[in-house]
């Protein structure tokens, strides 16, 4: 699927409502979407990733044929883990299933390893969240371990997987 990982704007608020209004998003990311999608939040979404100066933080829109098909987040580390960074990514709806966040996934990694002193880049999903996880393993990640109770959301606790990549040609 053809797709382009675009800088965030203001005219993708009702893409991004839209893609977003999903109790499925809601309960598999650790990130904290409402449901239902409230306006207010969503345009402070969209404005703070638009104001990002992406020195420690990449965002973009993934975007098919116009549409908001997701988004792509890379947080960078800071201190002891300033050569690490976390990649976060959904997939709305109608998008799921057809590969896209695999090659999505895979094409900001080159990204932030060609554009950032960055050696390793993890990704967090629950440990339920089968999708996520085949996304991370076609794109290369490798299971490091499982982190058990560690989420608390909506009155109960998950279990996450950590996965990475890692380039690091000293190894």
């Amino acid at each position: 699927m053809d797709f382009v990982l675009e800088k965030w704007q203001t005219g993708y608020l009702d893409d991004f409502i839209k893609s977003t209004n999903d109790p499925h998003l809601s309960d598999n990311l650790c990130e904290n979407l409402p449901y239902p999608m409230d306006v207010a939040f969503a345009a402070e979404y969209i404005r703070g990733r638009m104001l990002n100066n992406e020195q420690h933080q990449v965002c973009r829109a993934i975007v098919v044929d116009g549409r908001i098909a997701g988004g792509i987040d890379v947080l960078m580390g800071s201190g002891l883990f300033s050569k690490s960074a976390e990649i976060s990514v959904w997939i709305a709806k109608d998008y799921r299933g057809q590969g896209l966040g695999t090659d999505v996934i895979k094409h900001m990694c080159r990204f932030v390893f060609e554009n950032y002193d960055v050696i390793r880049i993890e990704g967090h999903p629950y440990s339920s969240h089968k999708p996520a996880i085949a996304a991370l393993k076609k794109s290369g990640f490798i299971h490091e371990g499982t982190v058990h109770s560690a989420i608390f959301k909506g009155g109960s606790t998950y279990d996450y997987e950590i996965y990475a990549m890692i380039n690091d040609p000293t190894r």
